[in-house]
């Protein structure tokens, strides 16, 4: 790590994200989301698949000039990771994850009455994987292209295994991702009107939405889906398990043949 030089980062990161999830925490436990300790244990597992899934891509593009920071705002580093933007992984994941129990009520560990939902499901995932490995070989799409092929393949797999218990809960569900994503847009969007950090205009589309790059806006939008199909999926899990025991709540992951089934 290299020694610090600036808490600029560290320091928006704490006002704009850490204590909103703190607030979000504390709410989703008064509502009694939060209470048990295999639900917190739900959102630290997901803590840490996102440092482990993450670490390397954002690596990676940070490596190519995808986005750099402005001057004395790194507290320190982790390889070429700043510390701030790993608390980010991790406030982020807690941020929608408690959001998601604050606002959803418990699962319900019934299988979903049909599964018609996985095929569509997966030829737009598909689609978008596509989209992604063309974009990447471009310059202007780049970063977005590095997006999509870094994110679709877990969203497959969720879809996979959770489409249709996402698609019963699509309400709940969208709410959980969009509110998150809607705030978040606005303090990606304050960061980089600070100089906090830049994203490059070579390797990316210039489209923006009131100053947001679309390719932040996509990578906010995409992060939170998996977060929330994930944390759904967990809990689906957990009350199967708890109610027919841990072999019926794995096996109840996996797809069954044809396309529809009765719910048990």
């Amino acid at each position: 790590m290299i020694p610090p030089v600036d808490s600029s980062y560290l320091v928006f990161l704490g006002c704009a994200v850490g204590v909103p999830t703190l607030v979000v925490a504390l709410l989703a436990w008064r509502l009694g989301g939060l209470r048990t300790p295999t639900d917190v244990a739900g959102v630290g597992a997901l803590v840490l698949i996102a440092f482990g899934y993450t670490f390397v891509w954002d690596g990676y593009l940070i490596e190519r000039g995808v986005w750099w920071y402005g001057n004395g705002v790194v507290t320190a580093r982790v390889g070429v990771i700043p510390l701030g933007e790993l608390a980010f992984f991790a406030l982020q994941t807690a941020l929608t994850g408690c959001w998601l129990h604050a606002i959803d009520p418990p699962v319900e560990p019934t299988r979903p009455a049909t599964a018609s939902a996985r095929p569509v499901g997966l030829l737009v995932i598909a689609a978008l994987e596509l989209a992604g490995l063309v974009l990447s070989y471009t310059t202007a799409g780049y970063y977005l292209g590095y997006i999509l092929l870094w994110g679709c393949p877990i969203l497959g797999f969720l879809w996979v295994l959770g489409g249709p218990l996402v698609r019963r809960r699509r309400r709940s569900a969208a709410v959980a991702i969009l509110v998150p994503t809607a705030y978040l847009w606005t303090i990606d969007r304050v960061a980089i009107g600070r100089g906090l950090w830049t994203i490059s205009p070579t390797h990316s589309t210039g489209v923006a939405v009131a100053g947001l790059p679309v390719e932040e806006m996509v990578f906010f939008l995409v992060t939170n889906t998996l977060i929330v199909f994930g944390l759904l999926l967990y809990r689906w899990v957990i009350g199967r398990a708890e109610r027919d025991g841990l072999v019926a709540g794995l096996v109840g992951l996996f797809p069954r043949g044809g396309g529809g089934a009765a719910a048990e």
